[in-house]
């Protein structure tokens, strides 16, 4: 299982920089895998706005501390693209066009018979499988300028940027790794960060669905526990219709009724995720599993923390 995207690279430095925050984790290879190094730098408000980066000096100054903090001064770097960039496209293609020569093929028709929301994209290529006489592909494609702005910052603090991902391949690798998901199984990932949810759906080990929802409004989480009464995220009671939505139109509109999604994960960094976790058991058809939370050790074997699994997700890259 080796998906690429934009890039490869082995044995490099793995950012994840989101609307909230910067992680980092480092790998050491082996059985079982040990994440050598990590950390983890909060962003203040408005730095990143829905994966776009608004104060870019800022940024930058935090990046540089980041860099002295973690020893990775002039390192090679994966970093992940922003969900709300990410655009996942099913397209039929003649099937006499050679898996090699896919991407010339689709650059000529992105903008005539292919059409993105959005100019001059950066894409990857699935290929699903023959339909109707010709191939059926999926198209992930991303704004370059969008891109650009990481490679472009990442450059700017002497890192060296060789390979972007999205955090939903990260993501399985991880899951794969820790024998989670199966190739049979309609698998959907919802990864609930504090101002986004990702929901994305995997197939024999493919990637067939992804959406990023961003949460309206701010969320104000009290300085207690998060497992309180559940009236703590009745702002996301639009985003579990929305959930609701997907599996409908996964089986129906995507499948014709004749199969769901039968396994869904649940992961990220959100206060409330416990909370999330009861309602969607509550509410979904599926089986609803989280992600683990004590299957990382550090090289003092002591547990990390179960967010940074997206950074080791990604720094599974070009290795399962």
């Amino acid at each position: 299982m080796n998906f690429g995207l934009f890039g490869n690279n082995n044995r490099i430095a793995n950012l994840v920089i989101t609307d909230t925050a910067i992680r980092y984790a480092d790998l050491k290879m082996g059985s079982p895998l040990i994440v050598q190094n990590y950390g983890e730098k909060l962003l203040p408000q408005g730095v990143i706005t829905d994966g776009k980066i608004i104060e870019y000096d800022t940024l930058a100054m935090i990046l540089e501390e980041c860099i002295y903090d973690w020893g990775i001064k002039k390192r090679q770097v994966r970093f992940i693209v922003p969900s709300t960039s990410i655009i996942v496209k099913r397209v039929l293609v003649p099937a006499d066009i050679a898996e090699d020569e896919l991407k010339g093929y689709l650059f000529m028709e992105i903008g005539t018979s292919i059409h993105l929301p959005f100019e001059d994209p950066l894409f990857d290529v699935v290929r699903l499988g023959e339909k109707d006489d010709k191939q059926e592909i999926l198209l992930v494609a991303s704004p370059e300028e969008v891109i650009h702005s990481y490679r472009d910052i990442l450059d700017e603090v002497k890192l060296k940027p060789v390979a972007a991902d999205i955090s939903p391949l990260a993501l399985y690798r991880f899951f794969y790794h820790n024998d989670m998901v199966r190739s049979a199984d309609h698998e959907m990932i919802l990864q609930f960060d504090e101002k986004l949810l990702t929901i994305s759906i995997f197939h024999r080990n493919q990637p067939i669905f992804l959406r990023p929802i961003s949460f309206q409004g701010d969320a104000d989480f009290p300085d207690s526990s998060p497992d309180l009464d559940r009236g703590g995220i009745f702002y996301l009671e639009d985003t579990f219709k929305e959930i609701e939505k997907v599996f409908s139109f996964y089986k129906y509109s995507l499948n014709k009724g004749e199969v769901n999604v039968n396994n869904v994960i649940l992961t990220g960094d959100h206060p409330y995720l416990n909370e999330i976790y009861r309602s969607l058991t509550e509410r979904l058809s599926a089986a609803v599993h989280r992600a683990p939370q004590n299957s990382m050790l550090d090289s003092k074997g002591q547990s990390v923390p179960g967010y940074y699994d997206l950074a080791v997700g990604l720094a599974l890259k070009e290795v399962l």
